[in-house]
């Protein structure tokens, strides 16, 4: 009898020790937490620097629940909680949030707050935030300035031309550049007179892709300016120059091309055999064959790349060219 009460207690016991294990199991498994809920949660939290984060991060978790916190962010006391905020309405691209977005843009007391809100305007692409992007181009903060030129570039609205164009009289070189490339991607015929001007300006990015916008516009009249931009000293406008005359029907800028194929800077040669492939002259098949072998395989692939456009482009052996 005795061991039977014992063997009782002892079954109990055993039992009751298991219970408990199992319990303390439970208890230290981690309770499975949505991570967007959780990081809607984190922007109300009084550390500025666990908002910021959660603002962040709900940009990388691409779920549009998280549209209407972070809009309510925007309002946020911290100035890097709120870029964070745009930052990830753009990588969600928000358009139900434009309109907050725009009005940060125009009224924030922070220069980067309102870079960023042009640069998530950027991303979103709604032609609605034209007018505002406009109006920051004239912003005191530089970063804006160029971002709002940028946006406009992307959203290649020709009501935002105007605005471009008189950008390129700016004192600041880096707003010209700004300017001169947004121009660049809208591609329209109206603003070629003021690019024109653009080519004889002092800074050379400007100089460059001003140049290359009139080769793309198709700009007969600057043939002239093109071709005294073959004996510029800087390498990268004689080319640039070469490939405007190219694409106006001209091999005038065939010989420079082809001797800058053979210069010391990997990148010059790339941009030589790509601007040859672009004119399509047969006269330049030979360098570019030589140019295969180049050691860079990036000049090699450009090469290659070129002396197919060039040999597509002539008539197959056997055939006659039709009579006009």
């Amino acid at each position: 009898m005795k061991k039977l009460i014992i063997w009782v207690l002892f079954v109990l016991l055993t039992a009751n020790v298991t219970a408990v294990s199992k319990e303390k199991k439970a208890a230290e498994q981690p309770v499975s937490v949505d991570p967007v809920t959780d990081n809607i949660n984190k922007l109300k939290n009084k550390d500025k620097s666990v908002r910021r984060k959660a603002a962040e991060k709900l940009g990388t978790l691409k779920d549009r629940k998280a549209i209407d916190p972070l809009r309510k962010t925007l309002k946020d006391s911290d100035a890097f909680t709120r870029i964070a905020a745009l930052e990830s309405l753009g990588l969600l691209r928000a358009k139900e949030a434009v309109d907050d977005i725009i009005k940060i843009l125009s009224k924030d007391s922070e220069g980067q707050v309102r870079q960023s809100a042009a640069v998530a305007l950027n991303y979103i692409g709604d032609r609605k935030a034209v007018a505002a992007l406009i109006q920051a181009l004239d912003d005191k903060y530089k970063g804006t300035k160029y971002a709002a030129a940028n946006s406009l570039g992307s959203l290649r609205d020709p009501s935002a031309i105007p605005a471009l164009v008189k950008g390129l009289k700016d004192p600041d070189s880096g707003m010209r550049r700004s300017c001169v490339f947004a121009l660049g991607r809208i591609e329209d015929q109206s603003s070629i007179a003021a690019l024109r001007d653009a080519m004889d300006d002092e800074d050379l990015s400007v100089k460059t892709e001003a140049i290359r916008i009139c080769g793309v516009l198709r700009d007969k009249e600057s043939e002239g300016k093109f071709k005294a931009f073959l004996e510029h000293k800087d390498k990268k406008i004689q080319l640039t120059a070469a490939g405007s005359l190219g694409r106006i029907g001209s091999q005038s800028g065939v010989n420079v091309a082809i001797k800058l194929l053979q210069d010391a800077d990997p990148n010059i040669r790339m941009q030589a055999a790509t601007v040859l492939g672009d004119i399509g002259s047969s006269k330049a098949k030979a360098a570019l064959k030589k140019a295969e072998e180049d050691t860079n395989p990036n000049v090699a692939r450009a090469a290659k790349t070129a002396l197919t456009k060039i040999e597509s482009r002539e008539p197959k052996k056997g055939t006659k060219k039709k009579k006009k």
